[in-house]
């Protein structure tokens, strides 16, 4: 399996927008792709994750998902954790759609990954937290955030436990690269 630095450089090749190793918000590597809206989705000032950046993310994550062969299902919220887009490939699990958005609101809720949550969970800071009403301590969130803020969180659900954690972490680190790029603040 791909490390998160292979697939990342290998869903930025494909989305054009430069490695992750150049992701320094000096820099200006992003190209058009052909299949990319012309107009930005995010704008300098704007502060608030849109539709346009969602469709953006979940198509990384839906490349990332073809390299490794998962039918994913990949669910966005914004910072209030209210779901901005829910995709799910052909084929994906029936029950991905549901894990997904909870990996999505448990990562904006927590500020933190599923993973990193589902670790505190067990004796840590998070001691007691268990899954339900919409918290789920799955591998495969990661919440949205550039420049220290948050903006939302990614859930990913249809592979194993590593495939979604990468997936998610493809996701979420596109957005940084792109919002970093871009002037997000």
């Amino acid at each position: 399996m791909k490390t998160i630095d292979e697939m990342l450089d290998s869903v930025a090749e494909r989305l054009s927008v430069g490695s992750a190793k150049e992701s320094a918000p000096k820099q200006n590597n992003i190209k058009s792709a052909k299949d990319t809206p012309k107009t930005k989705s995010l704008s300098v000032g704007e502060k608030r994750l849109t539709l346009d950046m969602a469709q953006e993310i979940a198509r990384a994550v839906r490349i990332a998902a073809r390299i490794i062969g998962v039918n994913a299902v990949v669910a966005i919220v914004n910072e209030g954790a209210n779901l901005v887009l829910l995709n799910a490939m052909d084929e994906s699990y029936i029950a991905s759609v549901r894990i997904a958005q909870d990996k999505a609101y448990t990562a904006a809720a927590l500020r933190m990954s599923t993973s990193k949550a589902l670790e505190m969970s067990r004796g840590g800071a998070l001691d007691g937290l268990t899954n339900g009403n919409g918290i789920m301590l799955l591998g495969g969130g990661e919440p949205l955030e550039a420049n220290g803020k948050l903006f939302g969180g990614i859930g990913v659900s249809g592979g194993t436990k590593e495939q979604d954690i990468i997936l998610a972490r493809t996701g979420a680190q596109i957005f940084k690269i792109k919002t970093e790029k871009e002037g997000l603040r």
